[in-house]
């Protein structure tokens, strides 16, 4: 049974107004007794510490739109894709810009828009662009490097080991459809080594399912974590793609998608309910970030102020888990309203307002790990 945390350091009722100031004052005082013996619902001040707060720099000729993919890099510094524009720019520690490259095109070394980034073992920067059979690189000065090409567009790049692990559909229509074709697939460009995880469900099985949701991936050391954003578990693969085990189980208060009849979306009317009202009725994970010993599950909704699309999904709180041991530590954690999870590593990275500049990046730390 979950309970809620009391006596740790210096926690604090906050009241929702002052959530996105609160997360810049984050406490550290106080230690923790080591991971608890049962899942805890916990308030951000009583899971994290704020180690730093980045304001990313700008060229006022090319400012970012909003910031989409990013990427820790091994020595320091940040890579990140450009959610709207077709632009890749990298940062230092301190969140001073270095460098930029992009074009939009579907020539040579151009980009609709950026889906993925990552830093290649050699310290190259790789980009996936939408409606790209491509993996582009970049030198670590953005210059433009060498293109891979792949079977299908990628629709996520992460580094694993000295190689790449690639998240694309491989498969023809029909097998997609029906079938259970693998999604991950681990490259040494241009050779793929394997391929695996099966998607958990097809299109013809769960209409709409697809839609609604993504496939959060995270990577730490060989070992791989992979679950549908829709359902659990958490499936857990080792570096030659074998499934390894799985864990991890929704809070109470997760709000699961129903099986949805295909053909239901043409008559919402008669279910008393719009298209915004559907998709905010589910809770889905959004992310999964490897940070040390733990795997971080951001949990989200759309939006149902969002009435057209492009939807929006809004990042409400999160989980926290052993990655070692699959305990769960932590669920049911806030976040302010309007941050949204980046990405992990070293620590986690929130975004503490995701849509309007000054672009401010938290660098959270664990205190359990302390």
């Amino acid at each position: 049974m979950s309970k809620r945390v009391s006596g740790q350091g210096c926690s604090r009722a906050m009241p929702a107004s002052v959530a996105i100031q609160a997360v810049l004052l984050l406490c550290a005082c106080g230690e923790a007794d080591g991971p608890p013996s049962v899942t805890i619902v916990a308030s951000l001040e009583e899971v994290f510490a704020v180690e730093a707060v980045i304001q990313l720099g700008e060229d006022p000729a090319d400012s970012i739109a909003e910031i989409g993919d990013f990427v820790e890099r091994r020595d320091g510094g940040y890579v990140i894709g450009d959610l709207h524009l077709p632009r890749v720019r990298t940062y230092d520690e301190e969140g001073r810009l270095e460098a930029a490259f992009g074009r939009f095109g579907d020539a040579p070394f151009e980009f609709q828009r950026i889906r993925a980034v990552a830093e290649a073992p050699s310290g190259r920067i790789v980009v996936a662009g939408s409606r790209s059979f491509h993996l582009t690189y970049l030198t670590r000065a953005l210059a433009p490097d060498t293109m891979v090409a792949l079977p299908t567009a990628a629709m996520d790049v992460l580094a694993l080991g000295s190689d790449l692990l690639v998240r694309m559909n491989t498969g023809d229509p029909e097998e997609r459809r029906f079938g259970h074709p693998p999604l991950l697939h681990r490259v040494i460009p241009p050779e793929l080594v394997w391929s695996s995880y099966e998607l958990p469900f097809s299109p013809f099985e769960r209409p709409y399912w697809g839609s609604f949701s993504n496939f959060p991936i995270a990577v730490s050391g060989d070992s791989i974590f992979v679950m549908s954003g829709v359902r659990y578990p958490i499936t857990v693969l080792d570096g030659a793609g074998e499934t390894v085990g799985t864990f991890g189980t929704p809070s109470a208060s997760f709000r699961p998608i129903e099986v949805l009849e295909s053909g239901m979306l043409a008559d919402l009317g008669s279910y008393g309910t719009t298209l915004p009202g559907l998709l905010a009725s589910f809770d889905i994970i959004h992310r999964m970030d490897a940070v040390g010993p733990r795997l971080i599950l951001t949990r989200a909704r759309h939006n149902p102020e969002r009435a057209m699309p492009p939807f929006e999904i809004v990042h409400t709180s999160l989980e926290v888990y052993d990655r070692h041991s699959g305990v769960k530590l932590y669920e049911d954690v806030p976040l302010p309203e309007g941050s949204r999870v980046l990405g992990g590593g070293r620590f986690l990275y929130l975004l503490l307002d995701e849509h309007f500049p000054p672009w401010r990046i938290a660098k959270l730390r664990l205190l359990t790990d302390e």
